[in-house]
């Protein structure tokens, strides 16, 4: 059976659910709105999605006791849409754009934790290979879209990148026609999908809380390489940024290929190639070198992504899949908010300029990618064996 219009809104949902950050286009318009509001109280329209963000992965499990992973597929998109809609026609209305924004954030969270939910339970074998890494691939297409027409929008008025969640509507259609209205953890006995390997979940969740710590170190340092060392300003850095979105698509959308040559090997290459290139780039102070440390940090991300999400299921069975998934989701964004302190303390050790920080993060990466080659050397039991002893 030929699942093509699953795999289209599955991809559609991806592709749009990363807009909670289309109000990072429009900082400096966004806080000349408001002259009178201390600028860290306006900033909070794009850190409060984050924190809430995790809000709704945690929530996720639960509801998901209650209601059919379609119906919270469905609820997520129109929740994200209206809290969108809001955001634009209360512009000049500060508490409620944060509000929106934190309802925002919820629907965001929630629909991270259910896409590849969505792909496990839907694909076996290659094949969810072959999807999770498109879907994965487009999380990243979307955000250099949303960028590039957020960007335009915002000339005519910042509250203009509100518009981009119009777009929200094509999923929001696609999942009420083709995402399954019962999950397999709904349909099969009980016991058939109640195993769970904790020594799994806990290597996931260590592997992506250091990822994610390492690989946003290009989001808070790029600006301060390029600019600070007098090789560009922020438009350049923009375009560097976008390339590597564009990176992150291409390599994910190949995954499955990869994954074949790579084997139990993939989360090291995906640390492996993450340190090299940080490492390169901050030895060689250059433009080439910054590009050096964006094409690290997204082609790791390119192979980590969508590795994370297929690595879920082979720690849990369906019944359990969901709270695995929200519970190594939510140390990976602890790692994402960790990064800048991590910086920070080391930045007392090494220096506080760009390259030391990506020779730092390099040597990070390269003994994350030695650790993982190490944990992987011996084969993880199969499903079945897990299972059984599960029971």
């Amino acid at each position: 059976m030929k699942r093509t219009p699953l795999k289209v809104a599955i991809g559609a949902i991806c592709f749009v659910n990363l807009l909670y950050m289309i109000p990072s286009v429009a900082v400096s318009g966004m806080v000349a709105a408001f002259p009178d509001q201390p600028q860290n109280t306006v900033l909070l329209l794009l850190t409060l999605p984050n924190l809430t963000g995790i809000a709704g992965i945690v929530a996720e499990p639960w509801l998901e006791q209650r209601f059919s992973r379609r119906q919270l597929s469905i609820t997520a998109l129109a929740v994200f849409f209206v809290s969108g809609l809001v955001s634009f026609v209360l512009r000049e209305n500060l508490p409620a754009l944060i509000a929106a924004s934190m309802v925002m954030g919820a629907a965001y969270g929630m629909q991270a934790t259910l896409y590849p939910l969505l792909v496990n339970d839907g694909f076996e074998g290659e094949e969810r290979s072959r999807v999770m890494g498109m879907v994965t691939g487009m999380l990243q297409l979307g955000r250099v879209a949303a960028t590039l027409v957020g960007g335009m929008l915002a000339r005519q008025g910042w509250y203009n990148v509100y518009l981009c969640f119009l777009a929200v509507l094509v999923p929001l259609v696609l999942a009420v026609l083709f995402l399954p209205k019962k999950s397999h953890s709904e349909e099969g006995p009980k016991e058939d999908g109640d195993w769970f390997s904790l020594s799994g979940a806990v290597r996931l969740a260590v592997e992506g809380f250091a990822f994610a710590a390492l690989f946003y170190m290009v989001n808070t340092h790029l600006s301060l390489y390029v600019e600070g060392y007098g090789l560009g300003d922020t438009a350049l850095t923009g375009v560097i940024s976008a390339v590597g979105c564009v990176l992150a698509g291409l390599i994910s959308t190949v995954f499955a290929w990869f994954e074949r040559h790579t084997g139990r090997f993939t989360m090291t290459w995906a640390f492996g190639i993450l340190g090299a290139l940080y490492l390169a780039g901050g030895l060689w102070i250059s433009l080439p070198g910054a590009v050096l440390c964006v094409a690290g940090a997204f082609l790791g991300m390119g192979l980590f992504s969508p590795n994370l999400m297929l690595g879920f299921s082979r720690c849990a069975g369906p019944r359990r899949l969901a709270a695995v998934t929200a519970a190594v989701l939510t140390v990976v964004n602890v790692g994402y908010f960790a990064s800048p302190y991590i910086t920070g303390f080391l930045a007392g050790f090494v220096g506080e300029s760009p390259a030391d920080v990506f020779r730092v993060a390099g040597v990070l990466g390269l003994a994350c990618a030695l650790g993982s080659a190490l944990a992987s050397r011996k084969p993880q039991a199969p499903l079945q064996a897990a299972q059984q002893k599960a029971r």
